[in-house]
């Protein structure tokens, strides 16, 4: 991740060889990065393997023998037969070995003589069922949570059944934000092949209208700098409403190069640009939260007047390191291209949003029937979603479609109804106080633990002297937790 000197994150201006520039792309695509991909130490590399195992393309259809191969690492430098096996899940990203060779995950392989293994969730990263056809329509079918888990259960018996030495070993998931409900939700549909799971940051309850997340983004704002920072930025949001209102934003947006063709009076064009603009101080508290305090200098520092300081700051955002002839397409188009193509995928950019428009939601609302607060502006309501959904996947995506998934999946899976569910009890979760997807997670009970000052899956590195000592005596009690059931 690059800086400017001012402390502003450099993402949303990279790759700008283009006429027209997208806005959104970046930081949209890091907010669904590896959780902590780790450093790769030349001294583990020998023992880091990139392996493949054939999967099942349908688990649930006997008749359809069709099979993909799915992309996992493993380091075995540590194992002594039966030892434990440990397994980090692959969430909606590419995964890479630095978690084979440092974390808390590969510390406790250690410590305990054990198989490390990091799979790859199928249509992400290599792990593609039907190649570069995968992100079709058709196929996408297959991309849904209960095959994700029956690949994981396949995985594990697999495991046990080629390899003699682990026949007899028990298995501890590991996983954080999405991989981390995947974990929860394996050890529910799958105990007698679990012994333990460790969920970081993992929201358990599937939610279309998840307008709390934007909330905790700016909570977490007040928390981290003060109130005059957040304040600043409602005032900057509310500014720029004013300026749509009175048709006077594309004043505003020439100074960035916005595209000619941006029709600020089209409701989802205007949506698209609270979105992409929430969507960077989203990035900024959930995964860069160590950086709140600078963005916050340099936002109080730009001009007295609040209203004038956001807007050289939107300047700077959207100025910096961009070739002046490249117009910035802010419109609806250029955040559904994000999500239409469907050849060259490599980032999971559209794979995942399939899930949420059929299973999870999650959709970062700021415009809400359920909450009468103004948070970010209050731009961005559900429909949005629900229309990108539709655009981007067909007809038949409609909104009741987003609410029969987002049922369906509480349904089977308990939603916050987990505390009545006894296989939870093999589960320990946890979550950083700034972290916005907490909300949805369990963050009460003996097996949850709340982080002060920290935010998303910050906790799945090794313990670290800089870290806090609350952090270091979580990271103990998840690792003795994880141990008893060994």
């Amino acid at each position: 991740m690059k800086w400017l000197n001012f402390g502003v994150p450099l993402i949303l201006w990279l790759p700008c060889f283009l006429a027209t520039f997208n806005p959104y792309k970046y930081s949209l695509e890091l907010l669904k990065q590896e959780p902590f991909s780790g450093s790769y130490t030349k001294n583990e590399e020998a023992y880091v393997e990139e392996l493949w195992i054939d999967q099942k393309i349908d688990h649930f259809d006997e008749d359809n023998n069709q099979t993909w191969k799915m992309r996992y690492f493993r380091n075995a430098r540590y194992h002594k037969p039966q030892g434990p096996i440990y397994i980090f899940v692959g969430g909606e990203w590419t995964i890479s070995p630095g978690l084979m060779s440092t974390g808390l995950t590969h510390d406790m392989a250690v410590e305990n003589s054990g198989m490390l293994f990091y799979t790859e969730h199928r249509y992400y990263g290599l792990s593609l069922p039907f190649g570069k056809e995968s992100f079709q329509i058709d196929h996408l079918k297959q991309l849904n949570l209960h095959q994700s888990l029956a690949d994981l259960a396949h995985f594990i018996r697999h495991q046990k059944s080629e390899n003699p030495e682990m026949q007899d070993s028990k298995v501890i998931l590991v996983g954080g934000s999405y991989s981390g409900s995947l974990v929860a939700w394996m050890t529910q549909l799958y105990p007698d092949l679990i012994a333990a799971s460790w969920a970081s940051s993992a929201p358990l309850l599937a939610k279309a209208d998840f307008y709390e997340y934007m909330e905790v983004v700016t909570r977490s704002i007040e928390l981290s700098y003060g109130g005059n920072c957040s304040l600043r930025i409602e005032k900057g949001l509310k500014y720029l409403v004013k300026l749509f209102d009175d048709n006077q934003i594309q004043n505003v947006l020439y100074k960035f190069n916005g595209c000619k063709d941006y029709n600020p009076e089209d409701a989802l064009d205007r949506a698209a640009f609270f979105n992409g603009l929430g969507n960077y101080f989203a990035l900024v508290v959930q995964s860069y939260s160590a950086y709140i305090p600078r963005l916050c200098e340099t936002i109080m520092s730009l001009d007295s007047n609040d209203e004038v300081a956001f807007l050289k700051f939107l300047e700077l955002l959207y100025s910096e390191g961009r070739r002046s002839s490249d117009c910035q397409d802010f419109g609806y188009s250029s955040m559904l291209e994000l999500f239409i193509e469907d050849t060259d995928q490599s980032t999971g950019t559209r794979a995942w949003f399939y899930q949420t428009c059929n299973e999870f939601g999650w959709y970062t609302t700021t415009k809400s029937k359920s909450t009468s607060s103004e948070t970010f502006a209050n731009q961005v309501p559900l429909s949005y979603f629900e229309t990108l959904c539709q655009d981007t996947f067909g007809a038949e995506q409609t909104a009741q479609k987003l609410a029969d998934g987002v049922e369906q999946t509480n349904s089977k899976f308990g939603g916050y109804g987990f505390n009545q569910s006894e296989r939870y009890a093999q589960v320990i979760f946890t979550h950083g106080q700034l972290d916005p997807w907490g909300v949805l997670g369990r963050q009460t009970g003996q097996q949850a633990i709340v982080l002060t000052g920290y935010s998303h899956v910050e906790d799945l590195a090794s313990i670290r002297i800089t870290d806090s000592v609350q952090m270091n005596l979580a990271q103990l009690r998840v690792m003795s937790f994880l141990r008893s059931h060994l």
